[in-house]
């Protein structure tokens, strides 16, 4: 179960890497250019996602801490969900593009700074001791299919009609509502063995 949660997560991850440069670049259509953002302002967007991350990772890591490892996966699902709608809120709106491209990339700092330790340590609750290097190179594999199936989808949606183009980002926010459910189901099994175990 976590593995197909985590291969959702690394999905999300892969599509700021790769779908969203050309998105931004091919189908924003800025008032006074008519054309998309320019090369430069996409670099800017990304340095601002990335030192916006690294500034955040400590205190949302001391924030997350109290929460269960499932639950504050829901919360980084929420985050990532709250990104894409904004992308695809810059795609359609009909100016200010840029500052709603400002607010979805620091949307998604927060997403991926809450993401990935919640992840890693979710993976030591559920590693037995002696396999915990099986459980890391399994979440290893999910990143890697991760990484396939996001390119592939987010480039297929990019070679369709605009609509289909800006309708990916909102298709990617209504996933989080299925990505939430199923860590609710995580933490239910979760909880009924943490129960099993004190019983015992």
């Amino acid at each position: 179960i976590f593995c197909l949660v985590n291969i959702i997560f690394t999905t999300y991850i892969s599509q700021t890497q790769s779908t969203m440069p050309l998105y931004f670049s091919n189908f924003l259509r800025i008032e006074e250019s008519g054309k998309g953002f320019s090369p430069t302002t996409i670099s800017a967007l990304f340095t601002w996602h990335l030192v916006l991350a690294i500034l955040l990772q400590l205190p949302v890591v001391r924030m997350f801490k109290r929460l269960s490892h499932p639950y504050a996966l829901c919360i980084s699902a929420l985050f990532w969900g709250l990104g894409f709608s904004l992308i695809w809120f810059t795609g359609v709106a009909a100016s200010s593009q840029l500052l709603w491209a400002i607010l979805a990339m620091g949307v998604f700092a927060i997403a991926l700074v809450s993401y990935t330790p919640s992840a890693s340590s979710l993976i030591t609750v559920l590693a037995p001791e002696s396999q915990r290097g099986v459980y890391f190179s399994i979440n290893s594999l999910c990143w890697a299919i991760g990484y396939f199936i996001g390119p592939t989808v987010g480039g297929w949606a990019l070679d369709q009609p605009p609509v289909v183009a800006h309708g990916l980002w909102l298709g990617f926010a209504f996933s989080v509502a299925i990505t939430i459910a199923i860590l609710q189901y995580l933490n239910q099994i979760l909880n009924a063995k943490n129960a099993e175990g004190n019983v015992k």
